[in-house]
């Protein structure tokens, strides 16, 4: 579940903006943040620094768009291209990476051929 606090975040710098980059990279991260709780959290903290803001993303999807156009007046960024130019200005995980990442549990067989 969602934060209150990272969608009162989102909700607010989106305000204004629907329909717009900007809007559909704080509905995407939202989708990041409800599958990963570690992406919530490091969001809740971004979001609320400047530089760091929905504004400044969408930008970074625009600088990608300007870069990759070519000729075209117009280009769309694929949902997936999206989500890593998002992970990437954000320094979110990979897609899937645990938050706790321990290390497999050793073996708990007891060779009784130890006790001879």
């Amino acid at each position: 579940m969602l934060s209150p606090n990272l969608i009162t975040l989102i909700e607010e710098q989106q305000r204004e903006h629907e329909n717009e980059p900007l809007f559909m990279a704080g509905e995407q991260l939202k989708e990041i943040a409800e599958r990963e709780p570690l992406s919530a959290e490091l969001l809740e903290k971004d979001l609320a620094i400047d530089g760091m803001k929905l504004s400044d993303a969408a930008a970074a999807l625009q600088k990608y768009a300007d870069e990759n156009h070519g000729k075209a007046k117009c280009f769309c960024i694929t949902p997936k291209v999206a989500e890593g130019i998002l992970r990437n200005f954000y320094s979110l995980p990979e897609a899937g990476a645990k938050a706790d990442a321990q290390p497999e549990p050793e073996s708990t067989r007891i060779d009784l051929a130890s006790f001879l």
